[in-house]
């Protein structure tokens, strides 16, 4: 995404932040993607989990319960703002937020045991150099779990601004996390989001998580 771009998707963020919670399909689905990682991946309450794009921090809020500590990361300062809003409720304050993008920001080395993120990866131009970006953040055998769209129409956003993608093939993605040096990937169906179509009818979207372990 260009510099223009980049800005634009982020006030785009800035302006929802408030009211993005009121939506109750995107609760379910942060509710879906984290029961469809806890399925997936064998959590533990001393991991370091890092959620990307996290946005005002529905699932980061989700696995809290399952792990030790969660690094909540966002371009939104807004978005952000939410979660930290929503922290003050927490008493055991294991979250940490940290602003950045993660396209360009340098992130920790061998920090975490689990890096996730849900609707993340169609706002990534590209999507290849990311995943080898965030390889080595991972310890040795950590876990990444990323959720997003099956291949679509582009009948499913509305607005187009920072999409770079719609929706992906889950082979694609698997073959992607082994050429960043993932292994043992699997994929599953984490949910299906319904909206309604230009002809007012009612279609379902499904989301799957894909998953992988660092060497």
């Amino acid at each position: 995404m260009n510099d223009d771009g980049t800005k634009q998707a982020q006030a785009r963020f800035d302006r929802k932040a408030a009211e993005w919670d009121a939506n109750p399909a995107r609760v379910a689905l942060a509710r879906a993607v984290v029961h469809a990682i806890r399925t997936a991946v064998t959590l533990d309450p001393r991991m370091n989990a890092m959620d990307f794009g996290a946005g005002t921090g529905l699932v980061t809020l989700g696995l809290l319960p399952y792990v030790g500590s969660m690094t909540a990361v966002d371009a939104s300062v807004e978005m952000l703002r939410m979660l930290d809003e929503k922290m003050r409720s927490v008493p055991d304050r294991t979250i940490r937020t940290l602003h950045c993008d993660i396209v360009t920001t340098p992130l920790p080395t061998a920090a975490f045991d689990l890096v996730v993120s849900s609707m993340v990866l169609h706002h990534i131009a590209d999507v290849p150099q990311t995943l080898r970006r965030l390889r080595p953040s991972l310890r040795s055998g950590g876990w990444i779990a990323l959720a997003d769209l099956d291949s679509e129409d582009g009948s499913f956003h509305s607005d187009p601004t920072g999409i770079f993608h719609h929706g992906f093939d889950r082979e694609k993605i698997g073959a992607w996390l082994k050429d960043a040096g993932f292994t043992a990937t699997t994929s599953r169906e984490a949910h299906r989001m319904i909206r309604p179509s230009a002809n007012g009818q009612s279609r379902e979207y499904p989301v799957f998580l894909v998953t992988g372990r660092s060497g």
